[in-house]
C-alpha cells in the first residue's frame, strides 16, 4: 500500500538524485490546487539548472505511473496523482485486510487515564467531555496500531470520599446512590453551619490512612456503587475501561510513602512538602497522612512501570497540578517514560455552571436521556413503518452518537455550549447527518448486483473527488493519533460525507454501463467501509437504515 508520503519521498529522490534539495521542498499539497508540490526557486536559479532542468524534472515525474500530470508553475512543480491509482490503493487494502489502511504496527505500550471522577455523584456534563476525549484518544491509538490500555484512577481517599464516608455514618440509610448523593448533599449544607463536622471528617482521615477496617471496608462498599453508576451510564455511549486503579491500593501496598521517600522532602509543622519554582508543595498534612498530589505521583510511577507512554486528560483546571508533576516525574525522578497532558475546556448548557457537591447539576444521564427523547420524535416522525422497539433503538444509538459527536468536533482547549438542535441536526455537521450517509450508501449497497471483476477508468470531478477523500484517511488517523487531535477525524467525517453527497448527486450508480457501475459500486463500498472504521474512533455508531 503506497500513501502519499511513499510518492512524495519517490518524487523527491527523483529531483534529489540530480539537485539538492531539501526533503521540505516536496511536500502534500493541502490547497487542493494539486497533490504534491515541489519548490523549485533554487534550482531555477542554480548555474546547472533553470527552466529547462525544471523542465527535464517534470518529464521525469510523469513517467511515474501514478501520475496523472506534473505542471511547472511559477517557482514550483505541482503534481497530481492518478485517482485510479488511488481507487486501487483503497480497494487492494480493503481486499487483503479487510480495512482501509491496514494497521499500522506500533510497539510503544500506551497508558490513557480518562474521566477518573470522585465517585462521589454521578458525572456532570462538564466531566463527560473527559470521558468522550479520552476513549476517543484511545481508540484511535488503538486503531493506529499502538498497545493501549484504558484506565480510571478511583479517588477513593480523598477528603470528598470521607465527606461521603462520614455523611452515610451520620445520616444512615441503605448504601444506594440515592441516599449516599442525599446524605452527601446534607452534609455539606450542616457544613455551612456545623464546623465540627469537619473534626469528624479529618478523623476519619486519620482512621482510613491507618488501615481502620470498618472505615475501610464501608468506604469501599459505597465507592463501588457510585463507581457502578458512573461506569454504567458510560457504557451507555460506548465507554469502558480495562483497569480501575484504586487510590487506597497504593496507600496500602506503601506505594505512597515509598513516593515521597524518593523525593527530597522539607517539613513545616509536622507536615512533608517539596519545592518547585519556589513554591512549597504538600506531600501529607501535619497529622502524617497524605494529600492527593502524593498519591498521583505514586500513581505515575505505577503506570510508568507497564506504559512507555503516558496519557493523562484533565480539565483545563488541572493545569498547575499537571505541570507540578511533570516536574516531579521528569526532573526530580528522572523518569524516561513519555507523559502527555491533554486539556480540555468545560460544557456548558443555558443553565450555566455546576456543582457536585450542592447538588445543582446536568448529569451526563440527564443529556442523554434529553438527546433520546428528541432523537425518539425524529424518528417517530420520518419512520412510522417501522416497529416502536426498532424506532427506540435507533434513538438510542443517535442519541449515543450525537452527544459524542457534537462534544469531540470542538477542539478541545475551546469551550462548549451543547444545543440539541445542532446536535440533532439531520443536514449538517452531526452524528446523524454522518450517519444518514452511511445508511444512504448501504440502501444503494443492498439493492445492487454482483459487479463485474474490471472497471472503468474515467471519472468525473465528484467522483474522483470522493476516491482522493478516502485516500486520504491514513493522514487524518496519523496526524489524530499524533498529535492527540480527535477532533481531526470529525472534521474528516464531515469532509468525506460532503464528498460523498456531491458524488451521489451527480454520479448515478445502478443502472449505468457495466465498467462505470463496476467502479461506483466498488466506491460505495468503500466509503461505506471507510466511513464506519473512521466513526468508530469517535464513538459513532452507523446504522444500515435510519
Amino acid at each position: 500500500m503506497l500513501l502519499f508520503q511513499d510518492l512524495r519521498k519517490d518524487i523527491y529522490e527523483i529531483v534529489s538524485k540530480r539537485f539538492r534539495i531539501s526533503e521540505n521542498d516536496v511536500y502534500l499539497d493541502d490547497t487542493g490546487h494539486s497533490d504534491i508540490t515541489i519548490r523549485v526557486f533554487r534550482i531555477l536559479k542554480s548555474p546547472d539548472g533553470g527552466e529547462n532542468a525544471v523542465m527535464e524534472i517534470v518529464r521525469s515525474i510523469s513517467e511515474k505511473d501514478y501520475v496523472e500530470k506534473a505542471l511547472s508553475e511559477g517557482g514550483y512543480i505541482n503534481v497530481w496523482i492518478k485517482r485510479t491509482y488511488m481507487l486501487r490503493e483503497v480497494l487492494e487494502s480493503i481486499e487483503k485486510s479487510g480495512t482501509y489502511p491496514d494497521v499500522f504496527q506500533e510497539a510503544e505500550r500506551v497508558s490513557v487515564e480518562h474521566t477518573s471522577a470522585n465517585p462521589t455523584g454521578p458525572l456532570h456534563i462538564g466531566r463527560a467531555r473527559n470521558s468522550i476525549i479520552g476513549d476517543s484518544i484511545y481508540r484511535i491509538l488503538s486503531r493506529y496500531g499502538y498497545r493501549t490500555v484504558r484506565q480510571y484512577f478511583v479517588n477513593d481517599s480523598g477528603k470528598q470520599m470521607i465527606s461521603l464516608y462520614t455523611a452515610y455514618i451520620k445520616y444512615g440509610g441503605p448504601i444506594t446512590i440515592e441516599n449516599l448523593l442525599e446524605n452527601y448533599q446534607k452534609i455539606y449544607r450542616e457544613m455551612e453551619k456545623d464546623q465540627s463536622i469537619e473534626k469528624e471528617i479529618e478523623k476519619n482521615i486519620e482512621r482510613y490512612e491507618n488501615a481502620d477496617p470498618e472505615v475501610f471496608g464501608t468506604l469501599r462498599k459505597i465507592a463501588g456503587v457510585m463507581l457502578d453508576g458512573i461506569a454504567s451510564t458510560l457504557k451507555r455511549i460506548g465507554i469502558e475501561f480495562d483497569e480501575f486503579d484504586w487510590e487506597s491500593d497504593l496507600l496500602l501496598n506503601g506505594s505512597v510513602r515509598k513516593a515521597i521517600d524518593m523525593l527530597e522532602t522539607k517539613e513545616e509543622d509536622s507536615a512533608r512538602y517539596i519545592e518547585i519554582s519556589g513554591k512549597k508543595v504538600f506531600l501529607t498534612r501535619k497529622d502524617g497522612t497524605t494529600l492527593y498530589f502524593a498519591r498521583d505521583i505514586a500513581y505515575h510511577l505505577f503506570k510508568a512501570e507497564n506504559s512507555e507512554w503516558i496519557i493523562d486528560v484533565l480539565g483545563e483546571d488541572h493545569k498547575d497540578h499537571a505541570k507540578s508533576l511533570n516536574h516531579v516525574l521528569k526532573e526530580m525522578l528522572k523518569l524516561e517514560n513519555r507523559v502527555s497532558f491533554m486539556y480540555y475546556s468545560f460544557i456548558t448548557l443555558e443553565t450555566g455552571k455546576m456543582s457536585t457537591r450542592r447538588g445543582n447539576i446536568v448529569t451526563l444521564q440527564d443529556l442523554v436521556d434529553r438527546t433520546y427523547d428528541e432523537a425518539l420524535k425524529i424518528v417517530n416522525e420520518k419512520r412510522p413503518d417501522l416497529s416502536e422497539e426498532e424506532r427506540k433503538k435507533i434513538a438510542e444509538v443517535i442519541a449515543s452518537s450525537a452527544v459524542r459527536y457534537s462534544i469531540i468536533r470542538v477542539s478541545a482547549p475551546k469551550p462548549i455550549t451543547f444545543r440539541w438542535e445542532e446536535a440533532l441536526n439531520f443536514e449538517s455537521n452531526s452524528a446523524p447527518f454522518i450517519m444518514y450517509s452511511h445508511a444512504r450508501a448501504a440502501s444503494i449497497l443492498d439493492k445492487a448486483p454482483e459487479p463485474e471483476q474490471s472497471y472503468g477508468m474515467d471519472m468525473p470531478k465528484e467522483e474522483a473527488d470522493l476516491v482522493k477523500a478516502m485516500y486520504v484517511y491514513p493522514y487524518y488517523l496519523k496526524d489524530a493519533a499524533q498529535d492527540l487531535k480527535p477532533d481531526l477525524i470529525a472534521a474528516y467525517l464531515i469532509s468525506l460525507v460532503q464528498k460523498f453527497n456531491d458524488f451521489y448527486g451527480a454520479c448515478r450508480v445502478i443502472g449505468t454501463d457495466p465498467l462505470t457501475y463496476a467502479r461506483r459500486i466498488r466506491i460505495v463500498k468503500a466509503y461505506k467501509q471507510i466511513l464506519s472504521d473512521a466513526g468508530d474512533l469517535i464513538g459513532i455508531k452507523m446504522l444500515d437504515q435510519m
